[in-house]
């Protein structure tokens, strides 16, 4: 199943059933005469790339700029499937997604080496067989073996350094803005002291009890949950959570904002985007964050044990 290669690789996997390779090669052929039968109906001329996913380019930009691996790139998109129903359209909604290029960390997996044939400014649109895609998986928005048509815009090439520079920049507008009293650590994390608590401050080893809500910067809520336990030291919480609570007392609240670098990082880019939460709730990612993501906590610390 191609949607397990990619998560496995990234390390956010959970479970999942792999095809055995005869289903899997007969999947492909499958797919790759389906593909190939829209095409010749639709009179379109698309070259197929080694891996088994097609491109057409409709639009080339041989003055762009070339993708480079590990570098981030913004696009727009549009994931149709193969009888034309349309999944989503980021271009109409002009809200471009992001990943990291050539680091398997977007489903469809055929996108990670479709994206890197484009220049920024190019337009290409991807014809993807369900082995590349999300295999026997079955969304709410689309069916099982599905074969997916992607349109995609390249919009811009940066480097994390320059995502976490810009970042900063927005945080700090954001930050003076909201809060009289702050303070900025050299991590990039923003703390705003809103109870001071009267208890001890957590360590390394320490076990806590807190209760959290999780934003994007625009307040868009992420997740809230109550009485999370989790261990200080152990990787158990990203960076900038784990260093806002040990710059907490028991019984304090506080606001930390911090950029993707102490976040999420990259993630996992997923399209159609609306399709993360059905693989949430099914365990099969577990960073309901989009990429590149700015997030903003509201802590409680309960304990410290």
């Amino acid at each position: 199943m191609a949607l397990c290669t990619v998560l496995f690789t990234i390390g956010t996997i959970s479970s999942c059933d792999q095809f055995k390779d005869s289903d899997y090669d007969i999947q492909a052929k499958v797919d790759d005469q389906r593909i190939n039968k829209y095409l010749t109906d639709n009179n379109i001329q698309a070259s197929k790339h080694s891996s088994g996913f097609y491109y057409q380019v409709l639009t080339s930009n041989d003055a762009g700029t070339s993708l480079v691996q590990n570098n981030v790139v913004d696009f727009y998109y549009k994931v149709s499937l193969l009888d034309g129903t349309v999944l989503e359209d980021s271009i109409l909604a002009k809200k471009p997604a992001r990943f990291k290029l050539l680091n398997n960390t977007i489903v469809p997996e055929a996108l990670d080496k479709g994206i890197s044939l484009m220049k920024v400014g190019a337009k290409y649109r991807f014809f993807i067989p369900s082995n590349l895609a999300y295999g026997d998986y079955r969304s709410s928005s689309f069916p099982t073996k599905s074969i997916f048509i992607i349109d995609v815009q390249v919009a811009k090439e940066q480097s994390e350094t320059d995502i976490e520079v810009a970042q900063l920049d927005s945080i700090d507008h954001f930050v003076k803005s909201k809060f009289q009293n702050y303070e900025k650590f050299a991590s990039g994390l923003y703390y705003i002291d809103n109870i001071v608590g009267t208890g001890v401050k957590p360590h390394s080893g320490n076990r806590v009890t807190i209760n959290f809500t999780r934003k994007y910067l625009d307040g868009t809520i992420i997740k809230s949950v109550n009485g999370l336990s989790l261990d200080i030291g152990y990787g158990q919480a990203v960076q900038g959570l784990e260093e806002g609570l040990t710059r907490m007392r028991e019984g304090g609240k506080a606001v930390l904002i911090m950029p993707a670098s102490i976040a999420f990082k990259q993630s996992l880019c997923v399209l159609p985007q609306k399709t993360r939460k059905d693989l949430l709730d099914d365990q099969m990612i577990s960073s309901e964050v989009s990429p590149y993501s700015i997030v903003e906590y509201i802590v409680e610390l309960k304990t410290v044990n």
